[in-house]
């Protein structure tokens, strides 16, 4: 069940990506996140009442929730380095640099911290995945305007701080939640970015959602509602299968953007994105059978 997890939040995060596509230039990715924070906070919240789980919340060990809290804080931190990357370098640059180093720097993190030995299967499919996702972003997308090679140099330097902030988050992440149940942890992960985007709403008049909310309602919504399901497939996934196998098989992303892509935003698949790909697949294969 945990692997099928960690595919389906794969899915959903690619799938949460193609529809914020469509959202008005004017739409920030600030106001992308705080969208996805507050709404899905609600959503996870209604989830624990549905599933008579919002006492557990508040039974949660102090030092688990902490933990969880601090590791929302870190991926939340890695996010707004993420965005600075791009918009400093190549999207073909930054992409491929932070998957690849947030897998390989997952993996050693929970062979070092979490006693999680990666297995034959687990480190080829990485090897695998990696490629794929080198393939996948290739041709990505050209340098942003007055952008040069030391921004270039400086973008991947930021996407691997990015990375290692991603990979602290996951296994403080996977610590927390030997103490608490999923829907609670998720819960708790949503609420200090949440909190965060509250703060800096009010400092920063020009990240309020209502600046953008109309027009743009619908694939907002739709896009956090998604954000939720993928907060809550996460730590279902890392709490029913190893950290280096979710860690692998959530990365499969930019596969599943593809095929999302070329469905529904009619994008053109070149010889590049199907070898990625092939690549990927080929990965989660040898994750699932030779783990």
């Amino acid at each position: 069940m945990g692997e099928l997890a960690a595919l389906a939040n794969a899915v959903v995060w690619a799938l949460t990506g193609v529809i914020t596509k469509g959202v008005g230039k004017n739409v920030r990715p600030t106001h992308i996140v705080a969208a996805q924070s507050w709404i899905g906070l609600t959503l996870l919240l209604v989830i624990g009442l549905a599933v008579s789980q919002i006492d557990d919340l508040l039974r949660v060990p102090l030092d688990s929730a902490l933990i969880l809290a601090g590791g929302a804080f870190i991926n939340t931190l890695g996010s707004l380095v993420f965005w600075v990357a791009i918009s400093r370098g190549k999207v073909s640059s930054v992409y491929p640099t932070t998957q690849s180093i947030f897998i390989l720097a997952s993996v050693a993190a929970g062979w070092l911290f979490l006693d999680d030995t990666p297995q034959f299967g687990v480190l080829g499919g990485a090897a695998l995945i990696i490629g794929g996702v080198v393939l996948l972003n290739r041709n990505a997308g050209p340098p942003r305007p007055g952008t040069n090679q030391r921004s270039d140099f400086i973008a991947i330097g930021l996407a691997a701080v990015t990375s290692l902030l991603w990979a602290g988050g996951f296994v403080t992440t996977a610590i927390g939640l030997e103490d608490a149940d999923p829907v609670p942890a998720a819960t708790i992960r949503n609420l200090v970015p949440a909190a965060l985007f509250v703060i800096i709403s009010i400092a920063f008049p020009s990240t309020r959602i209502t600046r953008v909310y109309r027009g743009n309602s619908i694939r907002l919504i739709a896009g956090a509602m998604l954000f939720a399901f993928s907060a809550l497939s996460f730590v279902f996934a890392l709490d029913n299968a190893p950290p280096g196998v979710v860690v692998v098989l959530i990365n499969t992303s930019p596969m599943w953007a593809l095929v999302f892509a070329a469905i529904w935003l009619r994008e053109r698949l070149t010889r590049m994105t199907i070898g990625g790909a092939v690549l990927t697949v080929a990965g989660i294969f040898v994750v699932l059978a030779f783990r």
